[in-house]
């Protein structure tokens, strides 16, 4: 088999070629030391203030999007997870000029006009994250930013000096007619024609403190990990990277799927089954289930940063194992299907029975997750999925609740099917077959409710600890059961 030993991506325009040890420094590290490109910031090494906010394109695109550089966290990914992109970051964005001020771009003007800067630690990171929005504007020939657009693309941002009245007003003060847009300032088809060459070959890196494997086809990722035992898969990193970074894990033996292109596949199965593959991110899937899915959509509104989004993904979010992580309450409403490929051939297990502990999953190390399968709501059904946390965006839940009802009639009176699911209150994301089981077929009833609601509460086993209380959370469970029923216009007469 043919391999390559290193890594290829553009950083401003320019060529990177890199291999050894190097390839396993975190992206900002490389940056700052290694490039001495320092507007990069690193702050909370956690992907959570976006003070290290680059730009990245990368060709593998699913759903909707088209072909657009997004903000990602460089404080959570390795040099080698950026093999096959397009990098941009603040260093490059004014251009020089033959006087000694440098032509700033309409974002960093808006910055300075609006004084958006205190302290700014973390405005290089700002400016990245609202570069991203006017890139995505231009995209959709739109020529207006909102408070709520700035908002948004901001959310993964954070200013330790208060200053966010100042960077909404600068965002809306943006000229986007006078912006150049990334793409066509730093990309060019030569680079990438090159790029699409090499993400055809393996990558295969080993030097003293790090090795890197990339594989082109499924069998040699099997084969890889039947031969290396203490081998990471590694994806977004937006977990491992963290704990790389605390020095409570070191990513020195990783395995990487990002040169398979079917694992970037969302298809349709049918008109009632949805497949998402292992490698589609957040930010893509949110786009396909738009019109689709539209309250799984704006759930993911809520679901980390957009910096985080444009690289995790919904197969990582179940593969951690989590017991408060967002996606899998929704999941087991949709009766989801892991497929799991390994030495023996591909096996489907139900996302009930994935969830073997607290972080244990029915999955082998020589085996792989290679994409969910899930149910597409139908008209004759009610949809609502809920996250109570500390903070609205860019923070990890408490409780999370998904609610699924088939109806029996137009009127909404009997409950047909329903599935219920909680993060939060056990060492799993649970079904509540019990309080489903009393429900079916059943008449919607505040008496019935209430019979309900005693079930419930047996089967929850919350644990206090930082986030919540034990009590906290059997209440929000029940407050939520509630808003369910009472946002249908059932069973509370």
């Amino acid at each position: 088999m043919k391999t390559r030993n290193y890594i290829l991506f553009y950083l401003n325009g320019e060529r990177h070629q890199i291999s050894g040890d190097q390839a396993g420094v975190m992206l900002s590290d490389y940056l700052r030391y290694h490039k001495n490109l320092t507007g990069t910031k690193i702050v909370c090494a956690e992907g959570d203030c976006g003070a290290c906010s680059v730009l990245r394109f990368f060709p593998y695109y699913s759903g909707k999007k088209k072909n657009i550089f997004l903000p990602i966290n460089s404080c959570v990914t390795t040099v080698a997870q950026m093999d096959g992109s397009h990098l941009v970051t603040v260093d490059a964005l004014a251009k020089p000029a033959l006087t000694a001020q440098p032509e700033h771009t309409p974002v960093q003007k808006a910055m300075m006009n609006c004084h958006g800067s205190q302290c700014g630690f973390c405005t290089p990171g700002f400016v990245m994250a609202l570069t991203g929005l006017v890139e995505k504007k231009i995209c959709q020939k739109q020529t207006e930013i909102t408070s709520a657009d700035a908002k948004n693309a901001t959310t993964g941002n954070l200013c330790r000096c208060t200053g966010y009245q100042p960077i909404i007003d600068a965002a809306k003060n943006i000229s986007i007619p006078e912006s150049e847009s990334v793409m066509k300032r730093f990309y060019s088809s030569a680079s990438q024609k090159e790029i699409e060459q090499h993400l055809k070959v393996p990558v295969k890196i080993t030097s003293e403190n790090f090795s890197f494997f990339a594989p082109i086809k499924l069998k040699e990722a099997l084969a890889y990990l039947g031969k290396n035992k203490s081998v990471r898969i590694v994806g977004a990193s937006t977990d491992l990277g963290v704990v790389h970074n605390k020095r409570k894990l070191r990513l020195t033996q990783a395995l990487s799927l990002h040169l398979i292109p079917e694992l970037y596949d969302i298809e349709k199965d049918g008109k009632t089954r949805l497949s998402v593959g292992a490698r589609v991110t957040l930010s893509d899937l949110r786009l396909y289930v738009k019109d689709l899915i539209p309250e799984f959509a704006k759930f993911l509104d809520l679901f980390a940063s957009p910096q985080i989004k444009n690289v995790a993904t919904l197969v990582g979010n179940v593969a951690n194992a989590s017991p408060i992580a967002d996606t899998p309450p929704f999941l087991l409403t949709m009766n989801t299907e892991v497929e799991i490929h390994g030495p023996k051939g591909k096996r489907f297990v139900k996302l009930e029975s994935f969830f073997l502990d607290y972080r244990k999953i029915n999955l082998s190390p020589k085996e792989l997750i290679v994409a969910l399968h899930f149910d597409i709501p139908q008209k004759n059904e009610s949809l609502a999925l809920y996250k109570i946390s500390q903070r609205k965006d860019l923070d990890i839940s408490a409780v999370n609740f998904a609610a699924r009802v088939a109806w029996a009639d137009k009127e909404k009176t009997k409950i047909k099917d329903i599935k219920l699911a909680f993060g939060g209150v056990a060492a799993t994301t649970v079904r509540l077959y019990k309080t489903e089981k009393s429900l079916t077929n059943e008449k919607v009833s505040a008496e019935k409710l209430a019979q309900a609601l005693e079930l419930l509460h047996t089967e929850i086993t919350p644990l206090s600890d930082l986030r919540a209380t034990s009590a906290f959370r059997h209440v929000v469970a029940e407050n939520l059961f509630h808003k369910f029923f009472r946002e249908q216009g059932v069973g509370h007469e």
